[in-house]
């Protein structure tokens, strides 16, 4: 009797949470992300990946792919802002034989220092620092999203998937876009997977690959993306279980993600960098999470 019960609360429950889901008013441009328990980290992955923790993360929205070009400048348009690398010398490009800082670049560039075109609108902005990005969350109502929340979204939640398109590495299929046979043609001296070509050098058009489980774009290559939490190479060993995020002051923030520069081997949901939060390169970018309220 009791097995019955417990089994016919578990119907109700599901049958509430869908209901919930279904009656939410999820906000234009994202999705919604269940919250869910998930193993964080990788113990065959860098020293930082580690250990393998459990977190859970409540609910939340996150925009179904990287903030564009086109968003952006609407954002500078009216509200005249000026971002870091305008005031701070410039940003990473590549010259041809390096990636070197050139002043005058900024957002409106790519990443071989040329203007953008109107035809790239819907390419991820770059050549952004954290607190660029920060400044477009809090304008358009949102926040960055913790890293626990990336990493959760980019596996597909409880699936925990390794990558973000599943748990088989680079194929024959082209699921995102990374250093590939075309990339290397350019940047002639970087590590590539060989035989696989996505068809882009630099940055690709938002939703130009499959959407991962929970129907977001590109959380595997194309940008990096900024996160909320400062960045500490041994925070796993002390966080928390319920919603982390790493408030201590460091200097650096966490950058999830991977870009069009992303390597064989290091394409994993679970990794990390970091960077001081007011520098921007030609491949980091964002998007961001809402709360549900």
């Amino acid at each position: 009797m009791r097995q019955l019960f417990l089994a016919a609360l578990l119907i109700v429950t599901a049958m509430l949470l869908r209901l919930d889901a279904q009656t939410l008013q999820v906000p234009p441009g994202m999705v919604l992300v269940p919250g869910g328990t998930f193993a964080m980290g990788n113990a065959d992955g860098q020293d930082m990946e580690k250990p393998v923790h459990e977190v859970e993360v409540d609910a939340f929205y996150m925009d179904s792919h990287e903030v564009t070009l086109e968003e952006f400048g609407q954002f500078v348009e009216r509200t005249n802002y000026v971002t870091d690398a305008e005031k701070n010398g410039g940003s990473i490009i590549w010259t041809g034989d390096a990636w070197e800082k050139k002043k005058g670049i900024n957002w409106r560039f790519d990443a071989a220092g040329k203007l953008h075109t109107e035809d790239e609108k819907s390419q991820p902005v770059t050549h952004l620092s954290w607190n660029d990005a920060n400044a477009y969350a809090k304008w358009v109502g949102k926040r960055l999203p913790t890293e626990a929340e990336w990493e959760y979204a980019a596996r597909g939640g409880e699936k925990g998937y390794k990558f973000a398109w599943g748990n088989e590495p680079l194929g024959a299929d082209v699921v995102a876009n990374v250093s590939d046979e075309n990339f290397v043609m350019v940047v002639t001296t970087w590590p590539y997977t060989e035989g696989y070509d996505d068809g882009f050098t630099f940055g690709a058009p938002v939703g130009s690959f499959p959407p991962n489980s929970f129907g977001l774009y590109d959380m595997s290559g194309n940008a990096w993306e900024w996160c909320a939490d400062y960045f500490d190479a041994e925070y796993y060993s002390r966080s928390p279980k319920n919603n982390p995020r790493n408030d201590e002051p460091t200097g650096r923030r966490v950058m999830r993600g991977n870009s069009w520069d992303g390597r064989p081997g290091l394409m994993r949901a679970s990794r990390r960098t970091s960077d001081l939060q007011a520098n921007s390169y030609a491949d980091t970018g964002f998007r961001c999470v809402k709360d549900i309220e």
